[in-house]
């Protein structure tokens, strides 16, 4: 049939003589339905296995338990850590050299290394050794180059050595470790170097402090990664760091876990000394605390926490070992201050609950949340550990004298602080 209308036709009359029996439609539906389940269920299978999948590959390879970081076993006295990178001989022996003749405690003996090595960002030599003492007592010391006695090594400080199995950082902080011993040779706004030396195990070091609003985190794996040299504002300073360390397992996806956060240890000779001290009572404006005596704390000198300045030591009972401090916000507070960078000059004053800075020049541009800093009297510069006391609330108007501060420091919250004493009592 090749005439296409009697192709139609025919098709169209076998159609008819097919006559579907009772229910055939309902049969069909109900057959579909239940395919159409079937592919459900499998698909939902499927998709339980994939996840299933999926999630035990993440434990394996992403998570897992938290990472632990375990303590080395001391070294009787000492602390137990290998030494960080390579260690130059040489370095060791200029430097235990300069420990011997150094305040007359030498000879030491039985010395270890943990660094000794030249650092890029200082742009010298970092030493650090333990040893006996002649009196036979657990000694810990750092060195670094002198810039302008081509780089010979300078002892930095000399402490008892630390609880060999407490510790999991030591720290120096001060902007005098470039060059001779006790003197300050930035003539910038920065110079102040960090140094800290994790235990091993740690992966990653971060060094931060509130004098600058930025953070470094060392690359973990590196073969130096226990080691960081960090450089901040002049004004930065030990009570104003905090050093974080971090371990990274060895697995696919998985992250940097922080095991431990603390504050930076100390400064050198020459660095104002840092006094703790427990707040007793408080009242608005002033706060009580109590400090361990015969300490050299005297009236007028600052007292701070790591964000910044809480106020000014106003009265000293030192028979109990007592202070009163006027707080930033109090009518009692007063005294000569600067902005970060620009250095803009003022006063700031409490109003008994708010902060001001005035006497600015009217030129003066202090935009919001600049930072102002108050000089610390302990120290021998107003640059060198100047203290953060607060932040522009506002930017300054146009030819206005006077601008509103916000403070760094936690006024409301106080349970400690430190009282910033000359290196010398």
């Amino acid at each position: 049939m090749h005439n296409t209308t009697k192709l139609r036709d025919g098709l169209a009359d076998l159609a008819e003589s097919v006559v579907p029996t009772e229910g055939y439609e309902g049969k069909i539906m109900r057959r579909a339905d239940r395919r159409r389940g079937r592919r459900r269920i499998a698909a939902g299978a499927a998709a339980a296995v994939s996840l299933a999948v999926l999630v035990t590959m993440f434990r394996v390879v992403g998570f897992g338990p938290a990472p632990q970081l375990a303590a080395p076993p001391p070294d009787g006295p000492f602390l137990g850590w290998s030494p960080v990178g390579d260690v130059d001989a040489g370095l060791v022996r200029e430097a235990t050299s300069v420990w011997d003749r150094t305040n007359s405690a030498g000879p030491h003996t039985d010395i270890r290394a943990l660094v000794a090595t030249r650092h890029p960002r200082l742009r010298s030599t970092v030493v650090v050794l333990q040893g006996y003492d002649k009196q036979g007592d657990a000694r810990l010391a750092f060195f670094t180059g002198d810039s302008g006695a081509a780089h010979a090594l300078r002892m930095r400080v000399d402490r008892p050595a630390p609880d060999p199995v407490e510790t999991q950082v030591i720290s120096l902080v001060s902007p005098r470790l470039s060059g001779a011993a006790g003197v300050v040779t930035s003539n910038d706004s920065w110079g102040t170097f960090a140094i800290a030396i994790a235990m091993p195990g740690v992966t990653a070091v971060r060094v931060s402090n509130t004098a600058v609003d930025d953070e470094m985190v060392q690359e973990p794996d590196g073969p130096t990664s226990r080691l960081v040299v960090k450089e901040f504002p002049i004004a930065a300073t030990a009570q104003t760091t905090t050093i974080a360390g971090f371990i990274k397992p060895k697995r696919p996806f998985s992250s940097l876990t922080k095991v431990f956060e603390v504050p930076g240890e100390s400064g050198v000779d020459g660095d104002a000394r840092a006094v703790p001290a427990e707040v007793v009572s408080r009242t608005g404006q002033q706060t009580i605390v109590a400090f361990p005596k015969d300490q050299g704390v005297r009236q007028g000198q600052l007292a701070v926490v790591a964000e910044g300045l809480v106020g000014r030591v106003t009265a000293v009972d030192a028979v109990r070992g007592e202070a009163t401090v006027d707080l930033i916000t109090s009518t009692g507070f007063a005294g000569q201050a600067y902005t970060n960078i620009s250095n803009v000059p003022g006063s700031v004053r409490g109003t008994g609950g708010k902060l001001v800075m005035e006497g600015v020049p009217a030129d003066g541009e202090v935009y919001r949340t600049n930072r102002v800093l108050m000089p610390d009297p302990s120290q021998r510069s107003n640059q060198v550990g100047a203290v953060t006391i607060g932040r522009a609330s506002a930017d300054k108007a146009a030819g206005a004298t006077t601008v509103e501060l916000t403070p760094t420091a936690d006024l409301a919250n106080l349970t400690t602080l430190l009282i910033m004493t000359p290196s010398v009592p």
